[in-house]
């Protein structure tokens, strides 16, 4: 059974990435929008093939995260992609969520140097996905624990224990900025 907290996570990651026209339900568009706003914040073109790569991938994502639209109506909405967290073990990412982890540490690592740097982290959480400043530097403070820099292994680790700690203070839980249910 997905705890309270685990919801609430779960609710926020599918707000604030999956589902940026805030309709409640997600759908291939908004997979779309959400490679839009990647490539505009990257400065990609769309006949690059860092383009191409791209969207690629992000409809790969799109493909595995149907699993939650449990009426196969095409939308996935918040109840189910609870259900599918529910439905699963925890601890066994399916392929495109160890996808959706990549994805997610190469976008912020603009540098692609194998290491987020506060700036990287922020300037995506605030351009990208709308978390304000200061909660992307809060959340920054908290993954990086001091550290100059966030490797792909210390990356992976903290992306798993956002989507399965029960520990309020896990500091996974800010991969995806200091939303209000840690606060």
């Amino acid at each position: 059974m997905v705890s309270e907290f685990r919801k609430q996570k779960l609710l926020h990651v599918f707000k604030i990435f999956f589902n940026g026209d805030a309709n409640s339900v997600i759908e291939k568009k908004d997979f779309e929008d959400s490679l839009k706003r990647i490539v505009q914040l990257q400065g990609w073109k769309e006949g690059d093939i860092t383009y191409k790569v791209a969207q690629d991938i992000m409809l790969q994502i799109w493909d595995g995260f149907q699993a939650a639209d449990a009426n196969s109506d095409g939308k996935v909405t918040g109840d189910e992609w609870i259900a599918m967290w529910d439905n699963q073990d925890k601890y066994d990412f399916p392929e495109w969520q160890k996808l959706f982890c990549r994805v997610c540490f190469h976008i912020k690592d603009s540098a692609s140097d194998g290491s987020l740097d506060a700036d990287e982290f922020i300037r995506v959480l605030t351009n990208a996905f709308g978390v304000s400043n200061d909660d992307a530097k809060l959340a920054y403070e908290k993954i990086s624990q001091g550290k100059s820099g966030i490797s792909w292994e210390d990356y992976q680790k903290l992306f798993m224990d956002f989507f399965v700690a029960d520990d309020v203070n896990a500091p996974g839980n800010y991969v995806f900025g200091a939303a209000p249910f840690l606060k």
